[in-house]
């Protein structure tokens, strides 16, 4: 077996070889934006680019019409390596994450760890996953199965600095539904029952928590119904929140006790209470630590100034949170422009420029790269489960 130096240089050869097709492709998806479950230009872009490149190539997987799982098997025994991208848009602000860059990024990994997969054994999975802006799409494809075989998942989002660890908001969002009786408010008062004065009373008890709950976790809502004319007593009002932790085990804690509050206002108010969780949840992520020394090494070696995970970078929700639960993973982040925050428009200007491309070729070879470690040590992929087991013991055990 060749060292790595001549590994690392066929990989980056090859990434550096595709780049005009990894170009194109994000370009075309940036160009035509497409949000929740709705991604068919993308979906057929990245699949029809991941099959010139010689992938065995599925669309419709884990039980979303827009998804895109693309396999190499070099028929050799070895880890199956899980590339993850991303490609739906921000509602009305066009690619304002990145998501085309983060499509690009993978396909070109893909392709790099394919130029060495043959000689060194395993499989190269390359994963499009739709839907990550609130419609959580890797969690439908995590419960169908679509992940099912990988030995590590590595996703890289595009973003303001080059930094591996990560952080993010375990995310449960609630509707809730107080239920009164309505009467003339003007002239029968006494024989109604407001539905409003439970919601009223909810927001009230909410702020009255938030010195005892801290930064360990947030409570925040909106009145949806507030009742539909002011001369009638309201029968039914609702509200919606959003509990977050950066803990799943509190953020559950913190639902249970909000559940608990509005069900003891419904019984002093004498109405009655009903609630549903509005979409999936999204859980806090869990990057494994030695994936994330590997990718740092490696962002290194490429030149990249590799910063500490700040606040300043955003702290949202992601569905690769669910999918770091399940298999040893991480997301992590290639700059695009410095001092630019995700999700405006000057970030969206940036991912479909000059800038954007930089970062396509060094995220594609960053993540092949890491994927090259692991393929070329055992140990590592041995360390990289001990650690997803530590991480699992000390979450759930």
């Amino acid at each position: 077996m060749q060292n790595r130096e001549f590994y690392k240089d066929r990989v980056c050869t090859r990434v550096d070889e595709v780049m005009p097709q990894l170009i194109a492709l994000s370009d075309t998806i940036w160009q035509h934006p497409e949000y929740n479950f709705q991604e068919f230009h993308a979906c057929e872009a990245m699949s029809n680019c991941l099959e010139e490149l010689g992938f065995a190539v599925e669309t419709g997987v884990g039980g979303i019409e827009t998804s895109v799982r693309a396999v190499y098997d070099s028929g050799k025994v070895g880890p199956n390596l899980g590339i993850f991208g991303e490609f739906d848009a921000v509602p009305g602000m066009g690619h304002a994450c990145g998501h085309n860059l983060m499509c690009a990024m993978a396909v070109g990994a893909g392709a790099g760890l394919k130029a060495v997969v043959d000689e060194l054994g395993g499989k190269v999975t390359v994963l499009g996953c739709p839907a990550e802006e609130g419609g959580g799409g890797k969690i439908i494809m995590l419960k169908n199965g679509a992940f099912a075989g990988l030995d590590i998942g590595l996703l890289l989002h595009s973003a303001s600095d080059t930094v591996v660890n990560d952080i993010s908001y375990s995310r449960t969002d609630v509707r809730v539904h107080f239920y009164g009786k309505k009467a003339h408010a003007a002239t029968w008062p006494e024989e109604g029952i407001s539905a409003l004065t439970p919601v009223l009373e909810l927001f009230q008890v909410v702020n009255a928590l938030k010195p005892e709950i801290g930064d360990k976790g947030k409570m925040l809502g909106i009145i949806r119904d507030g009742g539909d004319e002011a001369i009638y007593v309201p029968d039914h009002c609702s509200a919606e929140f959003t509990i977050r932790s950066f803990s799943m085990k509190y953020k559950l804690e913190l639902l249970e006790r909000f559940l608990h509050i509005c069900e003891h206002l419904a019984a002093i108010t004498n109405t009655r209470f009903e609630y549903e969780e509005i979409g999936l949840s999204y859980e806090d992520i869990r990057n494994n630590p030695v994936l994330e020394d590997l990718l740092e090494r490696n962002f290194t070696d490429l030149g990249e100034v590799v910063k500490p995970r700040e606040r300043a970078l955003g702290i949202g929700c992601t569905d690769m949170g669910n999918v770091t639960h399940e298999l040893p993973a991480l997301q992590s982040y290639v700059l695009v422009k410095a001092a630019t925050r995700g999700h405006t428009p000057e970030f969206e200007e940036a991912v479909g420029g000059p800038l954007g491309h930089r970062a396509i070729g060094v995220g594609a070879k960053a993540m092949a790269l890491t994927g090259l470690d692991i393929l070329m040590d055992p140990s590592k992929l041995a360390e990289v489960k001990q650690a997803f087991a530590e991480m699992k013991q000390r979450y759930e055990g």
